[in-house]
């Protein structure tokens, strides 16, 4: 069922990504985690008990308890499994997104194509969350940025949806919100840690087959098993490697902005080959879901 699950949920995101941003915020908006947490403060904040690290593990594990429980608590049978896939995807798509990098990056291509050079870099800097010196480095630094996003908005939610089954992949998306404003969780830090680590890996082979392998093992092969290289760190390294075979596919007129463009395609290649990976996954029983 995730194999099905994933492809109903990707043709939402299709149908999603064709008309506004804002549609599609609707559904992956953190607005009722914000909720739930004031809710807890307000009810538990001034206990001594509800803090550190207990804190986080009933506001983070608790949803994600509930849905595990719920999935394990349905029977076999045709409905049971109807209600089963359509709960799965509505979760995926909450926890997809809500914009893929192409199209968060469309006011940075449209001010390069109107040699709009300050524009680009303030949307650069936007996307990337951090400035750059020089146009050398803000096209790098987008570059990376294009790896890291994929992988945050997607690629370690269907990884971990393909691991844990639909609670997987809400508990990763709840630890990416809580962190976005609370970055020293004593638990959550540490969680999120652990599962981009293993979701990392995984991407950073799909990345390999998708692009330059053999630039890309030479370049990772002393971190890929290395504890303290962090899942997000390898995907930079790993990424930007790999573009090597594809560096050559944009025109002349493109070429200010190649690398980037260049790197939207390896991360569309490398989402192929996770969406085989799920299929392979899923036909041999190996999904948890």
């Amino acid at each position: 069922m995730a194999l099905l699950s994933l492809i109903i949920a990707l043709l939402f995101e299709r149908y999603f990504h064709t008309g506004s941003s804002e549609e599609r915020e609707k559904f992956s908006n953190a607005g009722w985690f914000v909720s739930y947490q004031k809710r807890l403060a307000s009810s538990f904040g001034e206990q001594s008990w509800f803090k550190g690290w207990l804190a986080e593990a009933i506001l983070i594990l608790l949803p994600v308890l509930l849905i595990f429980l719920l999935f394990e608590s349905l029977e076999d049978g045709f409905l049971s499994s109807l209600f089963s896939v359509a709960l799965a995807v509505v979760i995926l798509v909450h926890c997809l997104g809500p914009e893929s990098p192409r199209k968060s990056l469309r006011g940075y291509f449209s001010d390069i194509a109107n040699d709009d050079e300050q524009g680009a870099y303030e949307h650069a800097a936007k996307f990337a969350g951090k400035e750059a010196d020089d146009w050398e480095q803000t096209q790098r630094m987008v570059s990376e940025a294009i790896f890291t996003e994929t992988q945050r908005r997607y690629a370690a939610v269907v990884i971990w949806f393909v691991l844990l089954g639909p609670a997987g992949a809400l508990l990763y998306r709840l630890l990416d919100w809580y962190l976005a404003n609370n970055p020293e969780g004593s638990l959550s830090a540490p969680l999120k840690t652990v599962m981009d680590w293993v979701a990392g890996r995984v991407s950073a082979l799909a990345y390999l087959l998708a692009g330059d392998m053999a630039s890309g093992v030479s370049r990772i092969k002393k971190q890929f098993f290395n504890l303290n290289v962090g899942g997000m760190e390898l995907i930079e390294a790993t990424g930007v490697a790999a573009i090597g075979p594809i560096l050559d596919c944009e025109t002349q007129q493109k070429q200010k902005v190649a690398e980037n463009l260049c790197a939207l395609k390896l991360t569309e290649r490398t989402g192929v080959i996770l969406f085989a990976f799920v299929a392979v996954m899923s036909l041999l029983g190996w999904t948890f879901f």
